[in-house]
């Protein structure tokens, strides 16, 4: 019949009562049909189907039921779904398409639902695509779609769109995308890829990786303020921690001193060895196993040796910073990705096991080895504000209660950090807090080793085998004078009280008769003439 019809100038049905809309499917096609443009005898939406059909080879389809049916209408094809005649849904999902993506598809203007993962079409996603301006979902995802990502801003209805497992590159054009859900923009913007350079996803909420692995992209907590990554969060919180130090120090520096200018007894001169026993509460606080003790003597090699020790510490503790980085572009981060988005269902879902419990077993740790270095150092910083000290006790103090407790809370903000971006189950966040701490622990490991290389040479930096001499003399010195201008406040205030009774007597007119001075305590005085004498004086 087709090689007839080629042969021939006309086929000629217009008038013919006993055709039937839509008209055979073939006769739609024949290039001298006088009804191809009729819309009710040949449908546009159905000449775009078949366009799409043998593009992506349709007869090798898994399930190809009533397509190309003659008899047919496009309406009764498998996957497809109409509403008034419309193409609404278009829905083969793992039904063995190959071949390309018509772009003919634009010719479904009704088109809500375009469907078509799991498959191996190729080429390239056709631009057209953004011209079905009432779509809603659409999924092409575990294709072999190759090339970039067309245009489709003009898509104000869309809801949904995933094409991850696929082999798209470059940047997926800006959408002004302001839905959150976790799986409604899925694209292959996770790292390790199978390119260089990663696919570039600025508005995707998830990104998955060459492995099939995803993880959602959404602002961190520090993001929402406005600050870009934890490293630079980190200095901020350094810089914050002392500023806080460097207040309270002063702060209860000031009280103290106005405390002891308006004759308010203090601690050093009701208990003259204070500040040996708040020496020997820092070297307690700090732990005579650990070379922050060093902080607390004078000599500048084994500040030097503490600072290097702080250094080293920090230093290890920011690769754990890098590491729980949240850029999914980026390949160097630890980043666990945790999502997985099936080929057969659009909901993407987190695998991770990690519960309450696992964090639970985190706090219990981290309270069991940090809160005590945290409250240790406070009260160091405390104790560097009292007026009691010198210049040097008093930043001996401040320095280590002030690193002290940085490190400790350093060590705790980096541990939440990095198992909020790893940890996968409760044991994992245990293995990684155990590991993380133990950083906290080479202040004391560095010790013992320079105890091995040299055991004098340690107690020469160390508070107690150094100094201790030498600042106990300048304590008694110190408190001897303040103990001395205390006498000498209140001897002045007994001699004014004096002139006071002096005065008072005159007034009163008594004479002071003189006697001769008998000690309460001569066994010759009896009992009467000893209470006249009490009475007397």
């Amino acid at each position: 019949f087709a090689s007839f019809v080629d042969r021939s100038t006309l086929v000629h049905l217009k008038g013919n009562t006993d055709i039937t809309d839509p008209a055979p499917l073939m006769l739609c096609f024949l290039p001298k049909f006088d009804l191809a443009n009729n819309a009710s005898m040949c449908p546009p939406e159905r000449n775009a189907l078949k366009d799409f059909y043998e593009s992506a080879k349709g007869s090798d389809w898994t399930n190809n039921t009533e397509w190309l049916d003659p008899y047919e209408t496009h309406c009764s094809w498998h996957g497809v779904k109409c509403s008034d005649n419309k193409t609404i849904e278009l829905k083969l999902i793992n039904n063995g398409l190959s071949g390309t993506l018509s772009e003919k598809i634009a010719g479904l203007s009704y088109l809500e639902v375009l469907d078509l993962s799991d498959n191996d079409i190729k080429g390239e996603i056709p631009t057209e695509i953004g011209l079905l301006s009432r779509l809603i979902r659409l999924r092409l995802p575990y294709n072999e779609f190759i090339g970039s990502m067309p245009e489709i801003r003009n898509l104000p209805d869309l809801k949904l769109i995933q094409l991850h497992g696929n082999r798209i590159s470059g940047t997926i054009p800006k959408l002004n995308w302001v839905i959150t859900d976790p799986s409604s923009f899925v694209t292959d913007c996770g790292n390790p890829s199978d390119f260089e350079k990663s696919l570039n996803c600025t508005e995707c909420t998830m990104c998955c990786n060459a492995q099939g692995d995803c993880h959602s992209q959404k602002e961190t907590d520090i993001q929402k303020v406005g600050i870009d990554d934890y490293t630079r969060f980190s200095w901020i919180f350094f810089a914050c921690l002392l500023g806080v130090s460097c207040a309270l120090a002063l702060t209860l520096f000031a009280y103290d001193k106005y405390r002891t200018n308006h004759n308010v007894p203090g601690e050093s001169i009701r208990r003259p060895s204070s500040t040996e026993r708040d020496s020997k509460y820092a070297l307690d606080a700090i732990g005579e196993g650990s070379v922050y003790q060093f902080f607390l003597g004078k000599s500048w090699l084994g500040w030097t040796i503490a600072l290097a020790t702080i250094g080293i510490q920090i230093f290890m503790l920011f690769v754990f910073v890098d590491g729980a980085k949240i850029d999914l572009s980026d390949e160097k981060t630890d980043l666990v990705y945790t999502w997985k988005c099936p080929r057969d269902q659009s909901n993407c879902e987190d695998k991770a096991d990690l519960d309450w419990k696992g964090w639970a077993v985190f706090a219990i740790l981290m309270a069991a080895h940090l809160l005590k270095d945290i409250i240790n150092g406070s009260k160091m910083i405390v104790l560097s504000g009292k007026e009691r000290h010198d210049r040097h006790a008093r930043i001996s103090l401040f320095s280590g209660g002030t690193l002290l407790t940085s490190v400790s809370l350093f060590t705790l903000f980096v541990s939440t950090i990095y198992n909020m971006a790893i940890a996968t189950s409760n044991t994992e966040i245990i293995m990684n807090s155990v590991v993380i701490l133990f950083i906290n622990d080479v202040d004391e490991l560095f010790y013992d080793t320079l105890v091995v290389i040299n055991s004098r040479w340690v107690e020469g930096m160390s508070w107690e085998k150094g100094d201790d001499g030498k600042d106990r003399v300048k304590e008694v010195l110190k408190e001897n004078s303040e103990l001395k201008n205390k006498v000498k406040r209140v001897e002045s205030e007994v001699d004014e009280l004096r002139r006071k009774m002096t005065r008072m007597e005159e007034m009163m007119g008594i004479e002071d008769t003189p006697t001769a001075p008998q000690d309460d305590d001569d066994p010759t005085m009896d009992w009467d003439k000893r209470s006249t004498h009490h009475a007397t004086r």
